[in-house]
């Protein structure tokens, strides 16, 4: 009998170590598996800075694209700007302070087409008033700029630059 004890003990040790080697086994899936997911988890956590640093680019290239956009808008500005001066001395000097700047924007257009050579029904014709208005509006501009004559007028307004360069020149 004493053999059967030690053969049933001899079983069930067997039993408990199989049943040791088999949570063994388990143990390690376990572990493999939730080293897999570490990784997983790793590789997400790497994928998210990656499209973190590319969020940052692509803003970084707006701003880029926003601070041109403003210098190409601020150069368009200025050229425009310029060729309107140009082409219309008169507005660029209206800002200014000084004898120009206490005159409406109809007496400069008189005292311009008076520099130019016009007369005053060619001036009427030009701006479609009467040529009484014309008048009008030269006594008021004679009266402001304390100017008696038109060669004054036309003195005054090529010294401050408002006969383009081509009509200057005389052949």
């Amino acid at each position: 009998m004493e053999k059967i004890d030690q053969h049933a003990g001899l079983t069930g040790n067997q039993t408990r170590i199989e049943q040791a080697e088999a949570r063994t086994e388990q143990a390690e899936i376990r572990t493999e598996q939730a080293e897999t997911r570490t990784e997983q988890a790793k590789t997400r956590a790497e994928s998210a800075e990656t499209r973190t640093e590319q969020a940052e680019t692509r803003t970084e290239l707006a701003k880029t694209r926003t601070e041109q956009a403003e210098i190409r808008t601020e150069q368009a500005e200025t050229t425009l700007q310029r060729v309107v001066n140009k082409k219309f001395p008169l507005y660029a000097i209206a800002d200014q302070k000084g004898p120009l700047g206490q005159l409406t924007s109809r007496q400069r257009e008189i005292l311009q087409l008076i520099a130019e050579g016009q007369n005053t029904k060619q001036i009427a014709e030009i701006l479609q008033v009467s040529p009484k208005t014309v008048e009008y509006h030269r006594m008021k501009l004679m009266d402001c700029l304390k100017i008696h004559d038109v060669p004054g007028l036309v003195r005054f307004a090529m010294q401050f630059g408002l006969l383009p360069q081509e009509r200057l020149v005389t052949g």
